[in-house]
């Protein structure tokens, strides 16, 4: 692209040149969406580690581990947030609590609530436990005390006073003939109640913060319990004492007592007590209880949200599932803590979105968060990829889709590359900037360089070592080191948006000061400036096919420009609020727009013409898209939903084509039907096609036969109750113009005389069929009524006037 530029009628010209080429858009539809699923609180696997449960506020969805999708949700009638829930042992019960103070049991295969009862606590159940028989259920609440409940018999067993505060854990003894059942509340001791004495058999103390977990092991003699005062204690349960105290050195807020057999990988070299605990550090380890060595531990990766708030294991599946501070769900195999499968819970803000992969079978999601999310839309499989130590605010992918760069608040920079085998990891990064990086653009032609732009009103070319270009180099060899080769102040605030042309050789930049300026690269020597918006930019792009630059601003304007003179060429108006993104598609002749209204729009640059308003999100769409082959658009926005969009342009017009094909099959098929006088066929092939006036020509047909009164009872009453109801309809229509009205009356007076009160008053929409039909029916009878009595005044008027017979005339002479 030459700094020169076509007359200021370029834009019209290029919209023809290209229309005649290919074709506007006029439709996007959802395809997908990628929306949030958890939002923190209990998370279970059940036996076969198939099936994963969690609660996102009203609902407890249950997701397939296999396919990455919700199978189902499932929400109590109050529409109350869950509070807590269990699945019992045999994994086919699934009880539920809501805020309102009601037990759900459900059938959560068919989604069904197979009893719903009052909890009788007086504050909402915070925790909840099945026996391993999986017919009892013990709740804990908020007021303090402790319920058994049988499942099977559907009543109360046992009701437990004495805990103070908050009871936030219930577990029974594995033993079922032990009938023990252990409650912790806010004092730090663990409770335990005898289901068979009613009372409470002993009151363990060891900890001196609140207990987040009891695990026992596989012959029930031992229990472990874990605490935020970093320490886990070992309880034999037939003395009820504890036997040892490890400390972990961390918050724990969840520890599992592993297997009692080797596992090599995990340091279990003997056949002793060992424990895992996950905390505040991030990682997971193992623990050897007889001597409290750490004896295996993760590597901890660096950034917030690290925390782990959950870790459960699932023994026969062999899979152990932990859980992070910001929503994400890992699942590990239980012998060697490798990593199976992760899964983004909650996305919070999303910032940026952007396809990835040479054919666009990966989308890469910027949310409120240090760490990036890598989703594969055939699998539904997420990778997180860690890196950055503040929020990621945008990112851009190169020509070829494997490689993409992401900035953050950091100040930092990072460049990622996607293997053939779908997989993420960090090649590149730098720093320079003084000030959160918030706007990031890759080369266009090849994979050259960057150019980001800061809140420190500067932007940085970045280029890209030949080393990290090249084929040999991998992941394995670390990330290189990025520096700046250039560096600009451009604007006077913040700078929210940068473009590179499709040449390389210039460089857009929008910044808050409401101006955008262009740049010659790699000097970043000025062009111009383009001033006209009355708020700040939000976004600037090139247009792919003509000299032409796009802006976005807060004034809820899009505005293009010419590259030549720096004029404003058009300006769309049409958002209610800030235009956030904007991107050209079809070939340069359309925009596609999304605003802090949550809507996208799809104009026609050649006409000003807002072609369609697109509405799947709640909130500001920070992010948009379009896929190399421009048939596909991608979304993210402040409601953490992604929602992938497909042009259904083809399709909506091959189907209306077909119907307008087949609308002309039954048009003649009709004719020829009126012309034969087989009128009961063609009443009913005219009633299909949904279409008033076709059928009033029908009725129009019958009554001008000679028989007419005859054929048109006889062929309204074979008609089946569907088309009468739809005939009735009509009726309607017709009955509301004075030309047409006979034969409207002619049909009632069929279905009058011939259809029970009963059966018409059984029709769909009788009601308001005869509402219609009342007021004109009335004004068409008075009309007669004075036509009539005229015709009558008439008949009279003849008679009377007639002049007497005039006397013979006489004869000639």
């Amino acid at each position: 692209m030459a700094p020169g530029s076509p007359s200021r009628g370029g834009t019209g010209d290029m919209a023809e040149a290209a229309a005649g080429v290919g074709r506007f858009k006029s439709n996007y539809a959802v395809e997908r969406k990628i929306e949030p699923f958890y939002k923190g609180g209990k998370v279970q696997l059940d036996q076969t580690g198939q099936h994963l449960f969690c609660v996102c506020g009203t609902r407890v969805n249950i997701f397939d581990v296999a396919s990455g999708a919700v199978l189902r949700s499932l929400e109590q009638e109050d529409q109350e947030d869950i509070t807590a829930f269990d699945l019992s042992p045999d994994d086919k019960v699934l009880v539920t609590a809501s805020r309102a103070l009601l037990l759900a049991q459900w059938a959560w295969r068919e989604g069904s609530v197979t009893r719903l009862w009052k909890a009788i606590h007086t504050a909402p159940v915070a925790t909840m436990a099945f026996d391993p028989t999986s017919t009892l259920l013990a709740t804990g609440g908020c007021d303090g005390a402790v319920r058994v409940w049988d499942v099977v018999q559907s009543y109360g067993t046992h009701h437990f006073r004495g805990s103070p505060g908050v009871v936030h854990l219930v577990a029974f003894h594995p033993d079922p003939t032990r009938l023990l059942l252990f409650s912790s509340a806010t004092d730090t001791s663990v409770r335990v109640w005898s289901l068979q004495e009613r009372s409470c058999l002993a009151v363990l103390t060891a900890h001196y913060s609140a207990i987040t977990s009891l695990t026992f092991s596989a012959d029930g003699h031992t229990m472990l319990s874990s605490g935020r005062d970093k320490i886990c204690v070992v309880w034999d349960l037939r003395s009820l004492q504890a036997t040892r105290t490890v400390p972990v050195f961390e918050s724990v807020e969840a520890a599992v007592l592993l297997p009692e057999e080797p596992a090599p990988e995990l340091g279990v070299k003997s056949t002793g007590l060992h424990f895992l605990t996950a905390g505040d550090q991030g990682a997971l380890r193992v623990w050897e209880a007889a001597s409290g060595r750490c004896v295996h531990a993760q590597q901890r990766l660096p950034g917030p949200g690290r925390e782990l708030t959950h870790c459960a294991l699932a023994r026969a599946a062999s899979l152990l599932l932990s859980v992070t501070a910001d929503h994400n769900l890992l699942l590990y195999d239980a012998r060697s803590l490798r990593l199976q499968k992760q899964f983004a819970g909650y996305s919070e803000e999303v910032l940026d979105v952007r396809f990835l992969g040479p054919e666009d079978s990966h989308v890469v999601v910027a949310s409120n968060s240090p760490c990036l999310k890598v989703f594969d839309l055939q699998t539904s499989a997420c990778q997180i990829l860690h890196g950055h130590t503040d929020i990621v605010l945008a990112l851009d992918v190169f020509r070829k889709g494997r490689l993409f760069a992401s900035c953050a608040k950091d100040q930092s920079i990072r460049v990622w590359r996607m293997n053939k085998a779908g997989e993420v990891a960090c090649v590149a990064q730098g720093s320079g900037h003084t000030h959160s990086v918030g706007t990031i653009c890759c080369s266009r032609l090849k994979e050259t360089f960057l150019v980001t732009g800061s809140q420190d009103c500067t932007v940085k070319l970045w280029p890209l070592p030949e080393a990290l270009l090249s084929k040999g180099t991998g992941p394995e060899g670390g990330s290189v080191l990025l520096q700046a080769q250039a560096t600009q102040r451009c604007h006077n605030k913040d700078i929210n948006s940068v473009a590179v042309a499709p040449n390389d050789k210039l460089l857009a930049t929008g910044s808050q000061d409401r101006t955008a300026k262009l740049w010659a690269l790699p000097q970043c020597q000025l062009l111009g400036t383009f001033s006209g918006h009355r708020r700040g930019l939000w976004c600037v792009q090139f247009s792919p096919m003509d000299q032409v630059l796009a802006t976005a601003s807060a004034d809820g304007t899009i505005k293009l420009w010419a590259l030549q003179d720096f004029s404003c060429l058009k300006t769309f108006e049409g958002h209610d609020a800030s235009v956030l993104k904007v991107a050209f598609v079809s070939r340069g002749t359309q925009l596609l727009s999304s605003g802090s209204d949550g809507l996208l729009k799809l104009w026609t640059i050649k006409n000003n013409e807002c072609v369609r308003t697109l509405d799947a999100h709640e909130d500001k769409v920070w992010g948009l898209h379009c896929s190399r082959l421009d048939d596909r658009a991608l979304t993210g926005a402040s409601d953490s939903r992604v929602v992938l969009w497909k042009d259904v342009t083809e399709a909506e017009q091959a189907e209306e084509q077909a119907k307008r094909e087949e609308q002309v099959v039954k048009q003649q098929e009709l004719d020829n039907l009126l012309h034969e006088k087989r009128y009961l066929r063609a009443l009913g092939l005219a009633i299909s096609l949904d279409r008033p006036h076709t059928v009033l020509t029908v009725i129009q047909a019958i009554r001008r036969d000679p028989e007419s009164c005859e054929k048109l009872e006889t062929t309204v009453l074979q008609l089946r109750r569907d088309q009468k109801e739809a005939l009735l309809r009509f009726c309607v229509t017709w009955n509301t113009n004075s030309r047409h009205c006979h034969e409207a009356q002619a049909v009632l007076g069929v279905l009058l005389r011939h259809e029970a009160p009963d059966e018409l008053l059984a029709y769909d929409g009788v009601r308001a069929s005869l509402e219609g039909l009342l007021p004109y029916t009335e004004r068409h009878f008075q009309r007669l009524s004075r036509t009539l009595q005229a015709a009558t005044f008439l008949d009279f008027l003849w008679h009377n006037m007639k002049l007497p017979t005039l006397p013979a005339a006489p004869a000639a002479l």
